[in-house]
């Protein structure tokens, strides 16, 4: 599937992480979005998403997007959005979402 088609769905399972949602969440509740979040991701994983240069390029406008707006005043949301677009891109430890079955990802991560 086009890269095209996906970015739409994933805008709207972005704006769940909007700052006033991320940065006030306790850590189960942040747990269980971070859950929610990889499900919506791991169904476009399933319909053709890959970490290709269109979606690192999403992923980049997004922290961009995120540090411009709110990063620098909250450094729990930092972190929080940190480790979320680490994930997504594989700058992190294994196992990876890429890589790994998703009930095995999600056991180990999240």
């Amino acid at each position: 599937m086009e890269f095209s088609m996906i970015s739409d769905q994933l805008n709207i399972l972005f704006e769940r992480l909007d700052f006033k949602t991320v940065s006030t969440l306790d850590n189960k509740d942040f747990r269980t979005l971070t859950h929610n979040f990889f499900i919506g991701i791991n169904k476009l994983r399933d319909e053709g998403l890959t970490l290709n240069e269109d979606f690192r390029k999403f992923v980049n406008n997004k922290h961009i997007e995120y540090d411009h707006n709110d990063y620098g005043s909250n450094p729990i949301y930092e972190e929080r959005m940190q480790d979320i677009l680490s994930e997504l891109t594989e700058f992190c430890s294994p196992p990876t979402f890429w890589d790994t079955p998703f009930e095995e990802y999600q056991a180990h991560k999240w």
